[in-house]
């Protein structure tokens, strides 16, 4: 899409609602997007929202790796992990949430600390030495490129216990 494309979609827009003359509908989307082909999926900003159709279809397509930005990612009704997660975390790379969305929740941690030094280097740095650590420590119990988000799991509760 051009700027202007995308400036008049927004203008355009009624409510909240955008509108196109060559909008798809929602079924139509829903039914095309997971075969689309991508070779990283990061779901974000909802959960509980991911079918095994969905994720079937995605490998399908060529998906290697899910990044899970959302807390809890798959249709489960379990609390962290359900077959869902499991099913895809023995068929592609699945980086679990509680890595791939830990960012924001550890800059406020560094930046509630005594002494910290109020950088964006210094910021980020923190934050990626933090998921830096937590894929090394998994990496060293897992080098598959299957079951991180189980070998995740696993490091992390031995930490708790």
């Amino acid at each position: 899409f051009s700027f202007e494309e995308i400036t008049d979609l927004f203008i355009g827009k009624d409510g909240n609602a955008l509108g196109a003359d060559h909008m798809m509908s929602f079924d139509d989307v829903n039914k095309q997007i997971w075969s689309m082909g991508a070779e990283i999926f990061l779901p974000c900003a909802a959960s509980r929202l991911i079918t095994q159709d969905q994720v079937d279809q995605m490998v399908s397509a060529g998906l290697e790796v899910i990044s899970s930005g959302a807390n809890v990612p798959f249709a489960d009704s379990e609390i962290f992990f359900g077959p869902i997660g499991d099913y895809t975390d023995d068929k592609i790379s699945l980086l679990p949430d509680f890595i791939a969305n830990c960012g924001m929740a550890r800059v406020f941690a560094y930046c509630m600390s005594d002494d910290y030094e109020q950088t964006d280097e210094a910021i980020f740095g923190d934050a990626s030495e933090i998921i830096h650590n937590a894929l090394k420590a998994v990496h060293d119990t897992n080098s598959s490129e299957t079951k991180i988000a189980k070998s995740a799991f696993e490091v992390a509760l031995k930490q708790l216990v």
